[in-house]
């Protein structure tokens, strides 16, 4: 395995192991115009493990599949946090998405993204609903304390 420095022509650049004519072991890779940048884990041109950061400051620290986040990992957004499971670039099987500065927080099942099946959410105020969702049917238990 080699190392070294690529400069892409839309302005990004990779730093890194390179095996193969791809990134492979430990790497750095800055989008055109420092337009985001992911620095872990390649396997043969595909992220692994890492941490991925948007311009906004957004992140995403965890794992990775075919250049999408699958497996377990953690996204920092805006006022939200999501720690949990990943499918295929989304929100997938089970995970708790928590407000960074109130009480708000959903802990369930989610799929394609959204919140699907079972979970408990947590208002800002502390109230609770016990849920069941499947597809547009919303069902919510409300417990009060």
């Amino acid at each position: 395995m080699n190392g070294g420095r690529f400069d892409f022509d839309d302005g990004g650049s990779y730093c890194g192991g390179w095996e193969d004519g791809k990134a492979h072991g430990h790497g750095v890779c800055t989008g055109p115009k420092g337009q985001g940048e992911y620095a872990g884990a390649w396997h043969y041109g595909f992220e692994v493990s890492g941490v991925y950061t948007w311009p906004s400051g957004n992140t995403y620290k965890g794992q990775w599949q075919n250049g999408k986040r699958h497996g377990l990992g953690v996204e920092r957004r805006g006022r939200w946090i999501y720690k949990g499971e990943w499918t295929q670039g989304y929100k997938g099987r089970y995970g708790v998405r928590q407000s960074a500065n109130s009480l708000a927080k959903y802990e369930g099942t989610w799929a394609n993204g959204l919140q699907d099946g079972y979970g408990t959410e947590v208002y800002a105020d502390g109230g609770k609903c016990h849920k069941c969702i499947h597809l547009t049917c919303r069902m919510c238990f409300i417990h009060s304390g």
